[in-house]
């Protein structure tokens, strides 16, 4: 009886999971539309629109051959309840946009699995190392997000506008 119960405390403690009560829609293999944006309008912003997306990842449990460590990592990736829309702004080229937002979350979502479920961890140390992986990829889609909307200065760009719709396609393709 008492193996049978310390497996069972195993299996519940080896479902690792950062995923924390997320307030959102998830979407992962589509373009967002303006009827996902349910958020109240921030009046004190100079933006027509806010895009928040937010993921988190579990995995079970992991796969031991010695001192070596593989995981089976899913992501999943939600449209914040908190993305909004001015309703006298809703225009296709600002839809269009707010799309690049989210497929820079998608992109990283697909890296973070990626990334994590080629990579080889340490016995001892494999749940930091997956977070480490994991909060590197984040701060770098954090970064695209900046420079996306410095280089299409927020979609009034339209050259750059396509320029990064054209990488954000490629992007999602590899």
């Amino acid at each position: 009886m008492r193996k049978i119960l310390l497996i069972a405390a195993f299996v519940l403690v080896s479902l690792v999971s950062v995923s924390a009560q997320v307030n959102g829609k998830e979407i992962r293999d589509r373009d967002i539309e303006w009827e996902d944006f349910t958020g109240e309008v921030d009046s004190s912003s100079k933006f027509d629109a806010w895009t928040y997306w937010v993921t988190t990842y579990s995995y079970p449990a992991p796969q031991f051959d010695g001192d070596v460590v593989r995981i089976n990592l899913k992501v999943r990736l939600f449209l914040r309840n908190d993305s909004w829309v001015r309703p006298d702004k809703k225009a296709d080229r600002l839809l269009n946009h707010e799309r690049g937002h989210f497929r820079i979350g998608r992109i990283c979502a697909n890296e973070i699995e990626k990334t994590v479920n080629s990579t080889e961890f340490s016995r001892s140390n494999y749940r930091k190392e997956v977070d480490a992986i994991y909060w590197q990829i984040i701060e770098k889609c954090k970064q695209m997000n900046k420079q996306y909307d410095l280089e299409t200065n927020h979609y009034n760009n339209r050259e750059q506008q396509a320029i990064w719709d054209k990488k954000l396609s490629e992007l999602l393709r590899e």
